[in-house]
């Protein structure tokens, strides 16, 4: 019998790494995020994506921006958008702010990449919320215009190679800024 992973269970683990800034924007369920238009300042951005292909299936959850859930390989993977509120650090110091909830975070490989014409991060963890859920992440993270962005794959260890592709399929599609956004 496998360990309970259910879309509830890894969402929560994907919630406590993604800021709670709603979950409006995603029209349809395509490909680009729509910002809300905040005053006086525009906290998310308005952003694009590729789709992560068959078997993803689009969730909304309070919280969230951008989600999607595999069944057969009990995997998220969420986009999340912050401006002008993330500070200052770097794109290492905002990937470990992502471990808070975690009892244990092994940091299994990171490397910076190029994103939106940009530095960016990408770093792969094998994490546990009180050392009970063992799960594995491939996050990057990349800063532009103000703005800060995770995506982030999350799976059982079991399944995690199996949605890299699907995740490489999204963030590989990721475009920012979206004109007329």
């Amino acid at each position: 019998m496998r360990p309970s992973t259910s879309p509830q269970v890894l969402l929560g683990v994907a919630l406590v790494t993604v800021s709670a800034t709603g979950c409006s924007g995603w029209v349809g369920y395509g490909d680009t995020y729509y910002r809300r238009r905040e005053t006086p300042v525009a906290h998310e951005a308005t952003y694009s994506f590729a789709q992560p292909g068959a078997g993803w299936r689009p969730l909304s959850q309070k919280g969230t921006q951008v989600a999607w859930y595999h069944d057969g390989l009990d995997a998220v993977i969420v986009l999340d958008s912050q401006c002008e509120m993330h500070g200052d650090s770097s794109l290492e110091q905002f990937t470990d702010h992502l471990r808070i909830d975690f009892r244990e975070w092994e940091v299994l490989s990171q490397e910076r990449i190029t994103l939106v014409q940009r530095d960016a991060v990408r770093t792969i963890v094998l994490a546990s919320i009180d050392g009970v859920i063992k799960t594995q992440m491939e996050i990057v993270v990349v800063k532009k215009d103000g703005c800060l962005f995770d995506l982030e794959y999350i799976a059982p260890p079991r399944s995690f190679e199996s949605g890299r592709g699907d995740f490489a399929r999204v963030v590989g599609g990721f475009a920012y800024p979206v004109r007329g956004g």
